[in-house]
């Protein structure tokens, strides 16, 4: 608990009924956690078996607490409320999750709220509900921003607005400017203890957290926000099967005066893009909906499910069935932009043009179980950030879990559970393309995304692909072509 946070609880409606009820399993270290996250993305054996595992959960026996469906909303508090429900994934399968909700709903609800449409705590003490941030900014046609004209010293390649556009966020994102208040109202609704947490979120990297809520209670949480950057709250009740099972969601702090950087006199970006990722294990999901509780060292995490902002597959690549669907992929995820002529490498400004000389920031959180390596085709990404703690541009070092701690081009981004990565993706000329090719294009170019962890790449054991990719596009000298 850190010393800025002032959490208070209160009881509410006791369960119905205390029968066939399961105690929580002692939470796992972070090692544990870790070798579980790598048995789950790389496990070939276990992922073969889990072919034949069917995906629906079984039918709940354990009795789900009761709270007044109607609270009173208090000025500038967020009320967020744990709930359980049925969530439908690529391949139509419906699998039992849980999340912190909008607004309480049950666990036969058609449409359950297990994921908080984006919300903003302002420096006002106001909570604003906004896909988008900042609030007053333009809005990217389609999430991709338009240029302010062509560069006429190089062809095919444009002059990119400065402090302009907006950006999008996908569900669970909670945004914060520095120098407010963050003000939480939790409604548990489970049968089971749960909290809620954020992840060295105090301004002395410790967590923020309500400690244990009881069935049918709620806890309030009251916190200075902390510092610029990239933060993940959770449930960390038996780690980290609470996690795995959806409680989990991203806060993005941003200082207001100068919110297109990431933080105060680092990288600036024309618009970023916030990837979560995460992993579903049904059978962990069958043990929990049934009423047990998950022991994650007997039964080792094989997810079956890999999602990026809740999405997999044709999802994810907005090449779906669905219209909504494919703009809000589009929107939140898939990264876009024209090319300009800068070296990303240069995160100043250019006064004279009054456009930034930079691409665009990707805030990649793993909220899952897996180890995953995030791989973009035609460009690599330069590497600013891990876990809020800026990285050194000369004289890195090797930590003792044998990462390189410096800025650097990156092939793949490695991300481990519980890891919060910033990187820069340059919108730029890719390396290989030959002048005869750059100079005749009329479309926009689009590359894959795609994580090196194999299993990841699959949806319910085996529909390929059908988990988590994405792709990124540099448009085409044809503006809105």
């Amino acid at each position: 608990m850190s010393s800025d946070s002032v959490p208070t609880k209160t009881n509410g409606t006791e369960p119905a009924s205390t029968t066939d009820s399961h105690p929580d399993d002692p939470g796992l270290d972070r090692s544990s956690v870790l070798k579980l996250g790598a048995a789950a993305a790389l496990g070939t054996a276990a992922a073969m078996a889990a072919v034949a595992r069917p995906a629906t959960a079984a039918p709940p026996r354990r009795a789900r607490a009761a709270v007044p469906v109607a609270v009173t909303p208090l000025p500038g508090v967020l009320d967020l409320y744990i709930n359980e429900g049925y969530t439908r994934m690529v391949d139509d399968s419906l699998v039992y999750q849980r999340g912190f909700g909008d607004q309480p709903t049950a666990l036969r609800d058609a449409n359950p709220s297990l994921r908080i449409v984006p919300k903003i705590f302002t420096r006002a003490g106001q909570v604003v509900e906004s896909r988008t941030y900042p609030l007053n900014a333009a809005l990217p046609p389609n999430g991709t921003p338009t240029p302010a004209g062509p560069d006429p010293a190089n062809p095919g390649q444009f002059f990119i607005r400065r402090n302009h556009w907006a950006s999008y966020f996908p569900q669970r994102t909670i945004i914060v400017e520095t120098g407010s208040k963050v003000r939480l109202r939790i409604f548990n609704r489970l049968a089971g203890t749960h909290q809620f947490t954020v992840a060295q979120g105090a301004h002395g990297r410790s967590d923020i957290t309500t400690g244990p809520i009881p069935p049918g209670g709620e806890a309030r949480l009251d916190f200075d926000a902390p510092y610029a950057g990239t933060y993940l709250y959770y449930d960390p009740t038996n780690a980290p099967v609470q996690r795995a099972l959806g409680l989990f969601g991203s806060i993005v702090v941003v200082d207001p005066e100068d919110a297109w950087r990431v933080a105060p006199n680092q990288m600036g970006f024309e618009r970023q893009w916030l990837w979560v990722t995460h992993a579903i294990d049904t059978k962990w999901a069958n043990i929990e909906a049934a009423g047990g509780t998950v022991d994650p060292v007997a039964t080792p995490a094989v997810p079956r499910y890999f999602l990026l902002n809740d999405r997999s597959g044709y999802e994810a690549l907005g090449h779906s069935p669905n219209r909504d669907i494919n703009r809000l992929a589009h929107e939140e995820s898939l990264i876009s932009g024209y090319p300009r002529q800068v070296d990303v490498r240069d995160f100043g400004e250019d006064l004279t043009l009054g456009t930034i000389r930079g691409g665009q920031v990707v805030r990649m959180v793993n909220a899952g179980i897996a180890f995953h390596q995030i791989h973009f085709h035609g460009n690599h990404l330069w590497t600013v950030r891990r876990n809020n703690v800026e990285w050194p541009r000369e004289f890195g070092h090797v930590d003792e879990d044998g990462h390189v701690v410096l800025q650097q081009w990156e092939d793949v981004i490695q991300l481990e559970p519980m890891d919060r990565k910033d990187c820069i993706i340059p919108m730029k000329r890719p390396p290989d393309a030959t002048d005869q090719v750059w100079y005749a294009r009329t479309e926009d170019w689009k590359y894959p995304m795609h994580c090196h962890a194999e299993m990841s790449q699959t949806a319910a054991g085996g529909m390929y692909p059908g988990g988590l990719v994405a792709h990124w596009e540099l448009k085409s000298p044809v503006i809105g072509g």
